[in-house]
This record gives C-alpha cells, sequence and structure tokens, in this order.
C-alpha cells in the first residue's frame, strides 16, 4: 500500500474532525433493506482473529497440562485466562 502524501492526510484529519451529520452522503444510495446474506462483525468470514505467539517452553507446559488433564490445549488457556480476569476483576 502506498504512503499517504501530505495532502492526503490533511483530507484525513479534516474528516475525522468533521461531525457524522456535517458529512455529504449524497453520492451514496441509501440502504433501503439489508440483503439476507449480509454479514456484521467479528462472526465475518474475513475475521481471522489475533495470534498469540509462546515460546516453545511455555508451549511445551501448557500442552503437558493439557495432556494430563486429557483436554484440548484452547481449553487450558481459555481457563486460566478466565481465572487471570477473574482476580483482576476482583481487584478493582
Amino acid at each position: 500500500m502506498p504512503k499517504l502524501t501530505e495532502d492526503e492526510k490533511e483530507q484525513l484529519r479534516a474528516g475525522l474532525s468533521m461531525r457524522d451529520e456535517d458529512i455529504d452522503y449524497s453520492d451514496i444510495p441509501p440502504i433501503r433493506e439489508i440483503p439476507p446474506d449480509a454479514i456484521r462483525g467479528r462472526n465475518s468470514r474475513f475475521y481471522r482473529g489475533r495470534t498469540v505467539y509462546l515460546t516453545e517452553e511455555l508451549h511445551a507446559y501448557f500442552c503437558d497440562i493439557a495432556m494430563r488433564k486429557g483436554v484440548s490445549l484452547n481449553d487450558v488457556v481459555n481457563d486460566l485466562l478466565s481465572k487471570e480476569v477473574a482476580i483482576v476483576e476482583a481487584m478493582k
């Protein structure tokens, strides 16, 4: 993707500072009806989620825990994160 010129950056800044009511949408046709195959939000077919990278040692450690418990690695990580979030929430 080419870098933006100073003029393009200035146009973006100007657009960001405008209120929604002040933006001219006259050249965009209004949507009268949402198509039945429309997809919104994170559940779209193009959303890939975030990739989390672990060190080899951490990955091996969590895999070992998952194997001992007989659950998936995702279950171990989600359980650990849920407990950490609960601790942080309790401290607020």
